[in-house]
């Protein structure tokens, strides 16, 4: 799991997510599956809080990074800019 704690977090995996279409949908609470477009690939993303932190994981090959820390990867980027824009809109931003 990668503890959220700054936008300059997703820096390089908004810049990779840049090159490449993604769908996003939600498929249950705090589950998100991401869908490559080119490449047809879904991988799950999951958020999570514990003691008041923030938390997420995706089952990317970057996201699960056995025995390293795993990285930000470009689905839970792609996720939370989903999650932005529908914030935004409810706001009438």
């Amino acid at each position: 799991m990668i503890q959220i704690q700054s936008p300059n977090q997703f820096t390089k995996a908004a810049e990779r997510l840049q090159r490449e279409r993604m769908g996003v949908r939600r498929s249950d609470a705090h589950l998100y599956a991401v869908t490559n477009k080119a490449k047809g690939v879904t991988y799950n993303v999951h958020f999570t809080r514990l003691n008041g932190q923030l938390f997420a994981s995706c089952d990317c090959p970057a996201g699960l990074r056995h025995g390293r820390q795993p990285l930000v990867c470009k689905h839970l980027a792609a996720v939370v800019i989903f999650l932005r824009g529908i914030q935004q809109m409810r706001r009438g931003n």
